[in-house]
């Protein structure tokens, strides 16, 4: 089970309810998202938001995301154009992929775990683990030599986390190719 956690801790979408909308805006479609938490300047960068219709996740590509107080903001979308549309989403939950402060030292906490392959036993430490838009990566170190690991959910068999290692399975020569 740690291991999947592990793994899925790595690559999931980070989404996090920023709110909901609790009015529409004029007659183009916007809405008004109101928001029980202090909405951040990145915010207004985002592509995309996830509304929840019906207990499912639906995409939106936003248009315009306008932070407007601490707690609210004007959110436009594309395919909602009208105010007869923006109706039918009042009072649903909005989702954003998101890190919150205490999430962006996830990847971090696994530096310095030991790394341990079944077949070639001590590979290094980990340096760093970075995400390559979706493609999480660990760079391990062993006498100055890095080898950089593509994290996949078959490659981890076992998480010690009281002794900090992160057991591995690699397939015969994947690790020759670093």
């Amino acid at each position: 089970m740690r291991v999947f956690y592990f793994y899925q801790m790595l690559t999931e979408k980070k989404l996090q309810s920023i709110g909901a909308f609790s009015k529409t805006h004029g007659f183009s479609g916007a809405l008004v998202l109101l928001s029980d938490r202090i909405l951040d300047d990145e915010l207004e960068n985002m592509t995309e938001i996830f509304v929840v219709i019906d207990g499912l996740r639906v995409p939106f590509p936003v248009e315009e995301f306008t932070i407007r107080t601490d707690y609210t903001a004007l959110v436009r979308m594309e395919f909602v154009t009208s105010t007869d549309e923006a109706t039918e989403l009042l009072d649903c939950e909005v989702l954003a992929d998101v890190l919150l402060q205490e999430e962006e030292a996830g990847l971090e906490q696994w530096t310095g775990y030991a790394v341990h392959d079944a077949n070639c036993g001590n590979i290094g430490c980990i340096a760093a683990i970075e995400d390559f838009k979706g493609n999480v990566v660990m760079q391990v170190i062993q006498d100055g030599k890095e080898t950089l690991i593509s994290l996949y959910p078959e490659l981890v068999t076992e998480v010690d986390i009281s002794n900090k290692i992160l057991h591995i399975n690699a397939p015969e020569g994947f690790l020759s190719l670093s």
